[in-house]
Order: C-alpha cells, then sequence, then structure tokens
C-alpha cells in the first residue's frame, strides 16, 4: 500500500471522526445552550411557553437528565475515537517499512495539530 493511500485512510477517519465530534457537539449545544448549562434551556421554555413553577421544575429534570446523558455518550464517543485511531495508526505503522516510520510519526504528528480543536471539544466534556 502506498503512502498516499495510507494517508488518505487516516485523512478520512480523521475527517469521520470530526463530522461525528461536530455532530454531537451541535446537538448537545441545541439542548444546553454554551454558558448556561440547563438553566437557559429551561428558562427559555419557561418564557415562551409559560410554564407554572411545577412545569418548570419538571422541565428541568429533564434536562439536566439529557446534559448527563449527553456528556456520557460524548465521553464514550471519544474514546471510542480514540481506540480507533490507535488502532488504525498502528495497522498503517505495520504496513510501513522501517525508514517510513519516522516520516509517519511526523505526519501523524502534523495531523494531531490539524485537529486540535475536536480535542478541546473533548476536554471540556471530560469530567475532571
Amino acid at each position: 500500500m502506498s503512502a498516499k493511500v495510507i494517508w488518505i485512510h487516516v485523512g478520512l477517519v480523521a475527517l469521520f471522526a470530526g463530522g461525528a465530534a461536530a455532530g454531537i457537539l451541535c446537538y448537545h449545544r441545541a439542548v444546553h445552550p454554551p454558558g448556561g448549562h440547563a438553566s437557559q434551556s429551561v428558562e427559555r421554555f419557561r418564557q415562551r411557553l409559560d410554564l407554572t413553577d411545577e412545569q418548570t421544575a419538571k422541565v428541568r429534570a429533564v434536562l439536566d437528565g439529557v446534559h448527563v446523558e449527553m456528556g456520557s455518550l460524548t465521553r464514550e464517543f471519544h474514546e471510542k475515537f480514540k481506540a480507533i485511531r490507535s488502532q488504525a495508526c498502528q495497522d498503517i505503522r505495520a504496513t510501513l517499512a522501517e525508514k517510513q516510520i519516522p516520516e509517519f510519526e511526523k505526519l501523524v504528528s502534523e495531523l494531531e495539530e490539524e485537529h486540535a480543536p475536536h480535542r478541546d471539544i473533548e476536554r471540556r466534556h471530560t469530567p475532571h
């Protein structure tokens, strides 16, 4: 397998993972806008639907549950992505000649730098 084909595969894996991460993030942000946990969403629901205090409490409980589930799903996605990416790198490395490995490592580092924003998303959804 040529180096070009290998990098096309690595690029496709990175592209897929980036798209999946963006999709999860967009869905998560639609339910919970940044900067306010569920409070901003609850307030929007309360105002626009003229919720009673009891309804507001129930909506808050639902959205808090969604927040927990989405955080868990996001962490799970990132863990699986790391495992897939790691396995892909191992598989590609195994196909390379010894003299190609240093350039491969350099290229992997460059790709990781290009996808640094995805790591920022991951950090925001990883428990501290």
